[in-house]
């Protein structure tokens, strides 16, 4: 599956929303669950807190995806502050928004004309986006998206935690009883 054919699942799927988690929890409530405070404590990170953070998005995105073909999507707000080496060195290379994102994002983007948007398809595998995870965690990358046309599912990190989006109730659930043990005290979102 090449992007566009991967961009165009994201699109049918997500009613033309662009992939930024936490704008999808509005729209995708009843498939939204937040794996969220993956650092324990409220300290400044260090190096090991990250890689821990960089390691759970691994775990997660994995229990998602293992061995499915994905689309990595990342948004540069801001080209001039993020770096974007990790997704060059995936493969991905710049895709036309569609105009949705761009009127959805509009208050978000500081200079739309500065804004880019990249894409990349892989086949899952733990480990396949270590350095990404890590660049993630240390909030040196704008939004990042990972999509799987195959199952509809969505995992939108940030440097604290994970926006996810699992179709299926049964499934959505095995992955918040995994996953427990990395969750506040609190209840899970989502049905």
């Amino acid at each position: 599956m090449n992007v566009q054919e991967a961009l165009d699942a994201w699109q049918a799927q997500y009613a033309g929303q662009p992939p930024v988690g936490f704008m999808l929890r509005f729209t995708h409530e009843s498939v939204w669950t937040r794996i969220h405070y993956l650092r324990d404590n409220t300290e400044p990170a260090t190096i090991d807190d990250d890689r821990r953070t960089a390691s759970r998005f691994d775990a997660v995105a994995g229990a998602l995806f293992n061995g499915t073909t994905v689309l990595v999507l990342g948004i540069h707000l801001d080209p001039r502050h993020e770096d974007g080496t990790e997704l060059r060195a995936l493969g991905a290379t710049p895709i036309p928004p569609p105009e949705s994102w761009i009127e959805t994002l509009r208050e978000y983007l500081p200079d739309s004309g500065r804004a880019e948007f990249v894409g990349a398809t892989l086949v899952w595998q733990r480990g396949c986006l270590d350095r990404l995870w890590m660049a993630v965690s240390r909030d040196h990358i704008g939004r990042i998206a990972v999509f799987c046309p195959a199952t509809g599912d969505a995992f939108c990190p940030n440097g604290g935690g994970a926006d996810v989006f699992v179709w299926g109730s049964e499934r959505r659930a095995k992955l918040g009883d995994r996953f427990r043990a990395w969750l506040p005290n609190t209840e899970l979102p989502g049905p």
